[in-house]
């Protein structure tokens, strides 16, 4: 199971801290108005929340969800030395997903006006590859409770940030032959985007065949490749755009497209205003 959220903005970091419960101790019952995410570092903990049982182990997390009871449900049989870390996420929701990749974090690539966004699938209980590095994202937190310089608070919020990204990127599974061939294909793609684009010439520098590269892609992408030269040729041309006064049929040539018209009706098509409107509002703001 996934929680699943949009960022920015990233979730926001109220409280942390370290514990340890002794052997023979358990993990009180309470229910909680925010998120509550232990790391174990040493030892066991066996957590109830609902109906579900984790059993989080050395190197293992687990998220506890708010409104949503929890407690111990067998005590510890060792000294458990663990992290735990209190935030707040304004929506979210729960999602069943099996190898997240990066292209299902991409929702919307930056643009001079509006923020890329992504939406995180952290698993709800998880073991995390890079220990070190984890644990050294939580020592930052937690050491800034011993003092209280006014930025400190902010910090923390840094360092959870950073946190949860490392999550998100040591969740992330290896690529598939799918995935790969479509990575190919597109780096392929943008390093030869300004020149006349032919599937055939695609092939023959992958090696495989054309309908395979095309499965590849909608599988992953949910495009063929053509349509994503043309997403990729118009995220060109939006920057040059934005940057440069070229002229339309300019611009329209240097990104690969011999038609003027034809660009600018493609570009209204996906964008929803012409080359001359969306260069107007870029100027404006």
């Amino acid at each position: 199971m996934y929680i699943s959220f949009f960022v920015p903005p990233f979730p926001t970091f109220v409280k942390g801290g370290e514990a340890v419960f002794a052997k023979g101790k358990k993990h009180f019952r309470r229910t909680f108005t925010v998120f509550d995410l232990l790391y174990v570092k040493k030892g066991c903990l066996y957590m109830m929340e609902g109906d579900t049982f984790f059993e989080v182990r050395e190197g293992e997390y687990v998220i506890l969800v708010p409104e949503r009871e929890h407690y111990g449900n067998r005590e510890c049989m060792e000294d458990t030395l663990f992290v735990w870390l209190h935030f707040m996420i304004d929506q979210y929701k729960f999602v069943e997903k099996e190898g997240v990749g990066w292209h299902d974090l991409i929702q919307r690539e930056a643009t001079y006006v509006e923020a890329a966004q992504y939406v995180f699938h952290i698993p709800q209980h998880g073991k995390v590859q890079q220990k070190e590095r984890i644990e050294q994202l939580l020592g930052n937190i937690v050491d800034l409770n011993e003092h209280s310089a006014p930025d400190h608070p902010l910090r923390q919020q840094l360092y959870f940030s950073e946190f949860l990204l490392q999550l998100q990127k040591q969740a992330l599974h290896i690529p598939t032959a799918s995935e790969k061939v479509c990575a190919e294909a597109i780096q392929y793609i943008q390093a030869h985007y300004h020149e006349p684009f032919d599937m055939k010439i695609l092939a023959q520098s992958l090696c495989f065949h054309p309908d395979y590269i095309t499965r590849c892609m909608q599988k992953t992408l949910g495009m063929s490749a053509i349509q994503y030269v043309h997403y990729f040729r118009l995220s060109k041309a939006k920057k040059k755009l934005s940057e440069t006064n070229d002229t339309i049929d300019a611009i329209a040539k240097q990104v690969g497209f011999e038609d003027g018209a034809y660009f600018s009706r493609l570009f209204k098509k996906v964008e929803g205003i012409t080359p001359t409107e969306y260069r107007r509002i870029v100027h404006r703001t």
